[in-house]
């Protein structure tokens, strides 16, 4: 385990309000049960919700332009969304670009093979297996126009991550440039809640699977049977604000644990929380006005949205603040 990881694992064990990143969840395993969780779990909306909306308004998102593009994803998982913007852009061009960012090296691997068997050599696929940081740096080298997309994965990030990683891809994209992401625009407590805490228990397995690598990765043998699993949903519709959800797991009775792995011990009083996330919440939700307002903070202009029937996710498409895109 790298010492970095070792150290954020560390902190977030060992802070007054005790947690896992979200990001530690996704290993190989985890991105399988995340897809199982994301196509499986009938009370989860967001995949289909986004999937509806790309077949309704593909054309629209992405428009077609006098000059061949760049396309690149970050946090690809496998590609099922992204092969709708890939079948546009073949539309309109030979050959195609494709630069898909995973963290997950091992499932990252696997899509491209997937998509060279799918694409052959329409598409050139260049995987990058970093974080959004060290993706963007190496992005940042990339000349011509471009298509950023960030399907789904802003929403499990802390509020100031948000800004932080909006303002980084703001500054490799130019005037031909386009930023495309989606996000959850969900505000039902009961179907929220639903979605992570379903009875079939798909969202729970996917969820502690970070404690699962945990036990795998540092020699402990934290026991999931000790604890309850629990989501809670906390609705705020201030511009400045974001709706949420919290997961966790309660211990049951005191505990103690020894984390070989970390050189700590992992020690809880009856009733003490450790949370899946990182900051106040897993999963953000929001409204038109917040990303808005998240947007313009990050210096990007919000240029237009299209949601889905439902009103479950919304496809944002944003330029450089300066930009005048065909």
């Amino acid at each position: 385990m790298e010492d970095d990881i070792k150290r954020m694992l560390t902190r977030g064990l060992t802070s007054s309000q005790r947690y896992i990143p979200s990001w530690y969840n996704y290993d190989e395993t985890g991105s399988k049960l995340h897809h199982i969780f994301a196509t499986e779990n009938t009370n989860y909306y967001f995949t289909s919700s986004q999937v509806s909306a790309l077949q309704e308004n593909i054309q629209a998102i992405i428009p077609r332009v006098p000059y061949d593009v760049t396309l690149v994803d970050l946090g690809s998982g496998n590609c099922s969304k992204t092969r709708y913007v890939i079948d546009e852009l073949l539309k309109s061009q030979k050959h195609l670009s494709f630069y898909p960012v995973d963290v997950s090296e091992d499932f990252l691997m696997a899509s491209v093979k997937d998509l060279t068997k799918e694409y052959g050599d329409s598409l050139d696929v260049k995987p990058i297996a970093e974080d959004y940081v060290k993706a963007i740096e190496e992005l940042r080298m990339m000349e011509g126009p471009k298509i950023i997309l960030w399907f789904g994965s802003i929403v499990n990030l802390t509020y100031a991550e948000q800004v932080n990683i909006l303002s980084k891809i703001s500054t490799i994209m130019s005037d031909r440039c386009r930023l495309v992401f989606s996000a959850d625009i969900t505000q039902d407590k009961e179907t929220v809640i639903k979605a992570y805490n379903d009875d079939q228990g798909i969202a729970r397995t996917f969820i502690q699977n970070a404690v699962v690598r945990l036990n795998k990765e540092t020699g402990s043998k934290i026991d999931l049977k000790k604890f309850t699993y629990e989501v809670d949903f906390v609705c705020n519709k201030e511009p400045h604000l974001l709706s949420y959800i919290q997961v966790y797991m309660q211990a049951q009775e005191n505990i103690q644990y020894l984390i070989p792995g970390l050189g700590i011990d992992l020690v809880m009083e009856k009733g003490e929380r450790l949370y899946f996330h990182e900051g106040d919440g897993y999963s953000y939700k929001y409204t038109l006005e917040q990303l808005l307002h998240i947007v313009e903070k990050a210096g990007l202009r919000l240029k237009d949205n299209w949601s889905d029937d439902q009103k479950h996710a919304v496809f944002c498409l944003c330029t450089s603040s300066n930009a005048d895109v065909q």
